[in-house]
């Protein structure tokens, strides 16, 4: 049986309008593919005027070679967003191994279609531009091509690791450490970490014949992930249970909570042991840094109204994430829990408290931020205590409108959760970022930038005063 390219493409097709809820997923598309024609037409225009900014900044030196001492932290970068961001195109294999297919036609197709991720084509839109530009400006040269030979060899190696990595954080966590202690290395210590792979960057620039070893490395790549998919490929795989160590079983300092201690230890449990939960809290993790981003640039130092929307981020990113999911994270054992002898006034409790908790923890971690300043230290502490009066509690309300289940098994990428994803949550959204806002730039705009910390803290104490009475 015939079993091409054209045909995989159509059962994907097929698959997805097939699917339930197919309208909502094809709402979502939509604006993902929003966000990525920006961000395509972002890197088109990057690409075709990155000769000239190089150029200006650095006069005496070759536009390649500078990008070459760099170009490392964009592949750490890309491998890194496709491990988040990037899910492996697998149809449903499993009703093709029961049809007349070879497994290594299937693999093909599979590896075939993920030659189309966006991610790839970032690069293309990047890099095929500067290279036609420094062909025009200094002389079209055979080094010029190979060397973006090599950078899409390398793209494409990146693609195919993400099959391999997929389910092995410590990859990921590996490259951001490298990456992280690569750059304060080669800045503050002077070892010349970054600049040793620099100069193997632009060995591949000067002599063309070193891209023959990343041809290899990229087909070195590509048989693995074959073999590794056919290994996978295969009806009873998974249904034999994996022996695994149970962890975060103890948390007896809890215990002194009494019921409520109890429903703590379980959300933990959970945060601890499911991949779901864990990328949440990773992703609060890197909401910390939110404020590298604002706190560096004097156009927004200008504007303390903006660096409240950042200081909201910084100190209660998981009381967006996880909150707006409470109760949705019980759903699998959700009939279980109402069957018990529970307040369900008590269930919301320990879900309040951890998200206050997760807030207080938030702002312990970001005193390192006070390296900004004090003014920038005081307005990070007045969104903390709105997100730990008022912020935890638009949460847990905005999650009570969460009728939609989440499946805990599901190792589901960011921005391809659809589960739980609807326009009640959106509206939800509003207040959890617009409100604090609002609240800051009003008293601000009339009386000052106390005035507006003042109204901070002030609407969180009030939410707080509400959530004892709650």
């Amino acid at each position: 049986m015939a079993y091409t390219f054209r045909e995989s493409l159509g059962l994907s097709k097929k698959k997805f309008f097939r699917a339930p809820q197919w309208e909502l997923k094809l709402a979502v598309r939509i604006l993902i593919g929003f966000l990525a024609l920006y961000f395509l037409v972002a890197f088109l225009f990057l690409g075709i005027g990155l000769f000239f900014i190089l150029r200006k900044e650095f006069p005496e030196q070759d536009p390649v070679s500078i990008i070459n001492q760099w170009i490392i932290f964009y592949f750490g970068a890309d491998i890194l967003a496709r491990y988040f961001l990037q899910n492996p195109p697998v149809t449903d294999v499993k009703t093709l191994l029961i049809q007349p297919i070879p497994k290594k036609r299937i693999i093909r197709g599979v590896l075939l279609r993920s030659l189309s991720s966006i991610f790839n084509w970032f690069s293309v839109l990047l890099l095929l531009p500067f290279c036609i530009v420094v062909s025009i400006e200094n002389g079209a040269t055979f080094s010029i091509w190979s060397w973006f030979f090599a950078m899409l060899l390398i793209t494409g190696t990146n693609n195919f690791l993400v099959f391999l990595i997929n389910k092995n954080k410590n990859v990921a966590i590996g490259v951001l450490l490298f990456l992280a202690g690569g750059y304060v290395l080669e800045n503050y210590m002077n070892v010349p970490v970054i600049s040793s792979i620099g100069i193997g960057f632009e060995a591949l620039y000067i002599e063309p014949l070193w891209t023959t070893v990343i041809l290899v490395f990229f087909l070195v790549v590509l048989q693995l992930t074959a073999t590794f998919l056919k290994k996978e490929l295969y009806l009873d795989k998974g249904l034999s249970k994996k022996k695994e160590k149970i962890i975060g079983s103890n948390l007896y300092f809890l215990d002194r909570w009494g019921p409520l201690g109890i429903l703590l230890k379980n959300d933990i449990r959970l945060i601890i042991r499911n991949i779901r939960a864990r990328q949440v809290v990773l992703t609060t993790g890197l909401f910390l840094f939110y404020g590298l981003f604002f706190f560096t640039q004097e156009l927004y130092l200008e504007r303390p109204a903006i660096l409240v929307f950042a200081g909201i981020f910084i100190t209660g990113g998981f009381t967006i994430t996880f909150g707006q999911f409470i109760p949705a994270w019980d759903s699998e054992y959700y009939s279980m829990l109402m069957s018990q002898n529970l307040n369900y006034k008590r269930y919301l409790k320990s879900k309040l408290y951890l998200l206050m908790f997760s807030v207080v923890i938030s702002m312990v971690l970001c005193h390192a931020l006070l390296y900004f300043g004090k003014k920038v230290m005081v307005l990070i502490i007045g969104c903390g205590i709105f997100n730990f009066g008022l912020g935890a509690l638009i949460s847990l309300f905005s999650g009570a409108y969460n009728a939609t289940p989440l499946k805990l098994n599901v190792k589901a990428k960011a921005f391809e959760n659809t589960k739980g994803f609807n326009l009640t949550q959106f509206i939800f959204s509003i207040p959890k970022l617009v409100l604090p806002v609002l609240v800051f730039y009003i008293p601000y705009f009339f009386l000052g930038f106390n005035a507006g910390i003042v109204g901070l803290i002030t609407s969180g104490l009030g939410g707080f005063f509400l959530e004892i009475k709650f």
